[in-house]
């Protein structure tokens, strides 16, 4: 049930819910995120980090790059519930 709980908690935010949208199918690194969300670098690594601890996404080191993806299918589940669609984007890294 907890972990439950941590996966709404994680999603019950719309920055992180952009950020979702961005990963929705395929993976990106964080330089590429940054300006698609419109957040400062540190406050989106703060909700990668929060997302990433929550069990949602993981994260993989590529050269200077760190990559996301989206692990949890129950929060692909609930972003379809919801009708949060992916939002096109473009690989920067």
């Amino acid at each position: 049930m907890r972990d439950k709980i941590k996966l709404l908690k994680a999603l019950a935010d719309e920055t992180r819910i952009s950020i979702l949208q961005n990963l929705l199918e395929n993976k990106h690194c964080a330089c590429s995120i940054v300006p698609k969300v419109r957040k400062a670098q540190p406050t989106v690594s703060g909700h990668l980090k929060i997302l990433e601890e929550a069990g949602v996404i993981e994260s993989e080191k590529i050269g200077t790059n760190i990559w996301y993806k989206i692990k949890n299918n129950n929060a692909k589940k609930i972003l379809k519930i919801l009708n949060i669609k992916k939002i096109k984007t473009k690989k920067n890294c």
